[in-house]
């Protein structure tokens, strides 16, 4: 495999002895303006602070979206960069090589004293990167005639991979590579660097409510507990997304698994303790203060649902929630009206003759539904709910069909609509107009997913 040619690197002392610990925080002034958060990136933003020092063009290395952007910012701040000092191009938007050697002397020219970042260079013709890289080494735009010595700038450029692997497929020249070998910062994986995707999670929370004028206390500690069991291939992008979509989704103060598409582990918790107790005991001790989360039982009916659509058993037994739900859910409103049939329907908002006919038909049902271990939480948190419910203007037959509806919609790529629909305990044609009528009872005072037929 081809390697890189170091023709420039760090001074001796970064030879000699390994980065020295740097750890910035988020009252840091060099650091305030890009909202820092305490992820030291196993060591990236150690990196990054130091080699703002150092006179030598940087190569941030990771996958989509593990912060590479995130890391030339702290370059740019550590160095003292203002705030309309960050330059960025995205070597993808070049539809020639003479276009993308243009465009990137002129603004060259006008980075005297400011960071230029070269996002995705490997994209860039070979001819493009051998120009760049000769004016690179050279410190000159080495093809005027006499050469003129370059502004003076901060060059990062942000690459996938490593620049090895990217040589030994074809995708960088070697003279661009070795402009570039001196000292790369690798940017791990999100899944690599422990709790910090709370900290991120917690951040664009922040941001995104902000933008949105939204109140949002956080994460319950069921959604805590998922996202430290997700592996976060999509790394912060994919935090942003799903965090995203849970509040275009859905009005509530605590956000769920559910909320962000992801399954609640089961809790493993040493005897006498609960789940909370544990939640608390990972917070940091600036957190400490934060509001206690309480959930509600449909909350914790929704969270349960929720894992429910995303088991294998019930995907593989083709259990039919929606039919069990219906099921559990009349069956509490009997006994909240002790078996007065009429009061329970008008609670069900059904004709009373209704429940008459379903009856039979339920208990049939009670065998496989008292069959299955992980429904029996979800039948009491039903009653627990139905208990507690007062007279709304909304259905509560709906309510619990559209929150399952919502789980089902959020596994488009993963099952199909035979399956969902089986979930649902409905036919497919039958489970597409439920769908399409919810899409048309959504609007933006509703608290639930808007579902998209």
């Amino acid at each position: 495999m081809a390697r890189a040619k170091q023709k420039k690197k760090a001074p001796s002392k970064a030879d000699n002895q390994s980065v020295p610990e740097v750890t910035p925080t988020a009252d840091d002034p060099a650091l305030a303006s890009i909202g820092y958060v305490v992820d030291n990136m196993e060591g990236a933003v150690d990196q990054a602070v130091f080699l703002a020092s150092v006179d030598i063009p940087i190569a941030v290395i990771g996958a989509r979206g593990t912060g590479k952007m995130y890391i030339a910012k702290v370059v740019h701040q550590a160095a003292g960069g203002t705030t309309d000092g960050f330059r960025v191009v995205d070597c993808r938007e070049f539809r020639s090589r003479e276009q993308a050697f243009r465009k990137i002397c002129a603004l060259i020219e006008r980075c005297d004293g400011d960071t230029l970042v070269l996002k995705s260079p490997q994209l860039m013709h070979p001819d493009t990167q051998n120009r760049l890289a000769r004016m690179i080494s050279s410190r000159t735009f080495a093809f005027e005639r006499p050469p003129r010595y370059l502004p003076r700038l901060r060059l990062i450029a942000l690459f996938p991979d490593s620049l090895d692997r990217l040589l030994a497929r074809g995708e960088l020249t070697e003279k661009f590579a070795s402009a570039f070998a001196g000292y790369p910062i690798r940017v791990p994986p999100l899944r690599e660097r422990g709790s910090a995707v709370l900290r991120w999670a917690e951040k664009i929370l922040g941001q995104e409510a902000a933008d949105q004028g939204r109140v949002v206390k956080g994460f319950t500690p069921e959604a805590e507990r998922a996202m430290l069991a997700h592996d976060w291939r999509g790394n912060i992008t994919e935090v942003r997304e799903r965090v995203t979509s849970a509040l275009n989704f859905n009005k509530r103060q605590w956000l769920t698994p559910a909320d962000l598409g992801l399954r609640a582990p089961l809790p493993e918790t040493p005897s006498g303790s609960s789940l909370l107790e544990n939640f608390l005991e990972v917070l940091d001790a600036g957190d400490a203060q934060a509001e206690i989360y309480t959930p509600s039982p449909l909350e914790e009916l929704d969270a349960v649902v929720a894992t429910l659509v995303q088991s294998d058993e019930a995907q593989a037994g083709g259990w039919p929630l929606g039919t069990w739900l219906q099921d559990e859910l009349v069956l509490a409103a009997m006994e909240r009206y002790a078996d007065e049939q009429p009061r329970a329907a008008e609670f069900l908002q059904i004709p009373s003759r209704n429940i008459g006919r379903w009856l039979p038909r339920i208990e049939e049902r009670a065998a496989a539904r008292s069959a299955c271990d992980m429904w029996r939480e979800a039948a009491r948190l039903v009653r627990d709910w139905v208990r507690a419910l007062p007279a709304s203007a909304e259905s509560p037959l709906e309510s619990l069909e559209k929150r399952l509806l919502t789980h089902l919609e959020r596994l488009d790529d993963e099952l199909s609509t035979r399956m969902k629909s089986t979930l649902l305990g409905v036919s497919a044609p039958t489970y597409q107009k439920r769908v399409r009528y919810y899409a048309e009872q959504a609007s933006p005072d509703n608290e639930e997913m808007e579902l998209q037929a």
